[in-house]
Formats: structure tokens, sequence, C-alpha cells
């Protein structure tokens, strides 16, 4: 496999500090039409020239960009101006074994047939988080990496590009992405990415009295404090590694 771009994979030893690193990558996935194992092909149900189209576009599009496409980004390229259209589409292959989809990603399409390695793990890239909605929900999501799974925890994982540098201090840096686990509870000390209305930040997580106090790790930068319970604030996870390009 080629390597789009070295990466290197900091884990964070209980949220705090950088201990451990080893080297990842995104990772260019390629395809090699005419090794299709027959016996494989045999067990998928055959397409009309349609599906087969929306399949060829598919595979096409991982194999120029290295990365599946969304469902508008294959609308356009397939002239379907309805996204009820490709969403059936896809559908079809997924239910003749040519595809698989992942829920709440917006680049959730997965070929069967081995671009993309089991042992790759799709962590979908969280962008603007539009006020009140989940922060997976599919308008949030920028892009998908993909990370092999012997380097991520269990439970819901999504990533989350840090701008600024306010949390230097802990190793993480402007233009690092954090990876985060899915969850709405934290232990004090806890480096987090919180939600304040449509805005996400990373910092350690400190309960008090009637109010959390999102600390950073930079002395540039002051506490943000909110209220227990207001409107508009939630955790969405525990930060549990990160990865850098070098």
């Amino acid at each position: 496999m080629d390597r789009i771009a070295d990466r290197t994979l900091f884990l964070l030893d209980n949220g705090t500090n950088v201990q451990y690193l080893s080297i990842v990558s995104g990772v260019k996935l390629e395809l090699d039409l005419g090794k299709i194992d027959t016996e494989e092909a045999a067990m998928s149900e055959p397409l009309t020239r349609r599906q087969k189209q929306a399949l060829d576009m598919i595979e096409q599009i991982i194999r120029q960009q290295g990365r599946p496409p969304t469902i508008r980004e294959l609308g356009r390229s397939l002239d379907i101006t309805s996204t009820n259209g490709v969403r059936y589409l896809l559908e079809t292959l997924v239910r003749k074994g040519y595809i698989r989809r992942q829920s709440r990603t917006s680049r959730g399409i997965q070929m069967v047939r081995g671009p993309i390695p089991k042992s790759l793990r799709s962590v979908p890239l969280v962008g603007r988080v539009a006020a009140g909605e989940p922060i997976l929900a599919e308008e949030n999501i920028e892009d998908v990496f993909f990370v092999d799974s012997a380097f991520l925890t269990s439970g819901d994982i999504f990533a989350l590009r840090v701008r600024g540098e306010s949390m230097k201090g802990a190793g993480i840096f402007d233009g690092d992405v954090v990876f985060a686990r899915k969850q709405p509870l934290a232990q004090p000390g806890d480096i987090v990415v919180a939600l304040i209305g449509d805005e996400a930040t990373v910092k350690r997580f400190y309960p008090e009295n009637g109010r959390i106090r999102l600390e950073a790790a930079n002395p540039d930068y002051g506490p943000i404090i909110v209220d227990r319970g207001v409107s508009g604030f939630h955790l969405a996870g525990k930060v549990v590694g990160l990865i850098r390009k070098m």
C-alpha cells in the first residue's frame, strides 16, 4: 500500500501526557481489478448496468483519491441529482454483497473485496458542529481516517483537528488531529473534547461546585468556566490519542 502521508500516532497515558509513539499512516487504497477472486465474485449477485457503473465509480474514486466518496460526490460523478437515488444504489450494492456501509459516517463506504484492509478502522473527522446535533451527525463529518485498529481503544472513536496552541503543554499542537472516545463523562484532569454551542474545544476537564472548568495547558490561555447543565454545553468524548503529519 502506498502512503498518502506518514503520520506519527501519539498515545496519551490516561489522557494526560504523551507517552508512546508509533508510525501509522493515511492509506492510499489500491485496487487490482484484474485479481478479483472468482469464488468470491460468484457469491455476489449479478449487477445491473447502473449498479455496475456505480460500483466502478466508487472503486475509481477510492483508487484516485485514497478515500471513498460521499453520497453527494458519488451523485455528481454519476449525474444523479437525487441523494435518495444514490442511497438506493448503495443499499442495493450492500444487499448484493459488493460493499459495506458504516452508519453515521459520510465516507463510510467500504469495498468488500479488499481496498480497505480489515486491520484498518475508519475514524470520522469532525468539522464544525451544528448546534444541537450529535457530534457524529453526517453533516458534521468532514473526512475519514483509516487507522490500524491495534492503535485504537474500544468504543466509538472520532477525530478532531486542533486549532491553536492552548494545549501545547500537553504535547498537543496546532494542526494535530486528536482521537477521542465518545463518552458523556470524564475524570478530573482528563483531556476532553467539549462542545460549547457549535464549537468543539480540547481542554482538561475539572468539575467544580455547580460548574465545569475547562483548563488550557498553556499559561497564555485562561480557563473556560461553564455552569453545569447550561444549554449548548456537553462533553463529546475523552481524548485517547493524536496523529501529527511529519
